[in-house]
């Protein structure tokens, strides 16, 4: 490929990150609408992480955020995909925090 042709995103991958984008969307919204959200810190045996309530619905929130990112990729410039992509992890990770100084 040379330097003067566009570099298209095929139409499967478009889909594959809609459907990413959607599938996290959804996580999220199941966590805020039950207000549990459940983890664990590590693959093989760590402590089970669980919150519940305002914490959980922040992780909710956060999780849709987070989500939101590969949708950058969609962005017709260089410029609004890093600004899209900036602010969703941002605000992910400011709303993964928030809840350790609401106590």
């Amino acid at each position: 490929m040379t330097s003067t042709e566009s570099k298209k995103i095929t139409p499967l991958a478009k889909w594959i990150i809609v459907g990413m984008s959607v599938f996290m969307c959804a996580y999220g919204i199941f966590i805020i609408v039950t207000q549990h959200y459940y983890g664990y810190t590590s693959k093989y045996g760590g402590a089970e992480v669980s919150t519940g309530g305002l914490e959980a619905m922040m992780n909710g929130v956060a999780i849709i955020a987070f989500g939101q990112t590969p949708m950058s990729l969609l962005a017709k410039s260089a410029k609004a995909a890093g600004l899209w992509a900036g602010c969703c992890m941002v605000l992910g990770i400011i709303l993964f925090l928030a809840p350790a100084y609401l106590h």
